[in-house]
């Protein structure tokens, strides 16, 4: 498991760290449902997720891609 470290006081965009030292880049997507949240990623470790809620402190979120399943972890910074 890959843990997200996000600042919660920035709800729009930002840059994040992952615990296994890469980085990528959360945006804040308006969505029919209201807003979705963009992560990708900057290596080709882990693939682009679209979650449609806020990021919650300590929830895992599953993504199925190509090359497997993966989990990510958001913790606050």
């Amino acid at each position: 498991m890959t843990t997200i470290y996000l600042d919660p006081s920035k709800k729009k965009e930002q840059i994040v760290q992952l615990s296994d030292g890469s980085r990528g880049v959360m945006q804040a997507k308006k969505q029919k449902g209201g807003v979705a949240h963009d992560f990708e990623f900057y290596s080709h470790l882990h693939p682009s997720f679209l979650v449609t809620h806020a990021p919650v402190n300590g929830d895992v979120e599953t993504v199925h891609s190509i090359d497997g399943e993966q989990q990510f972890k958001f913790q606050w910074n």
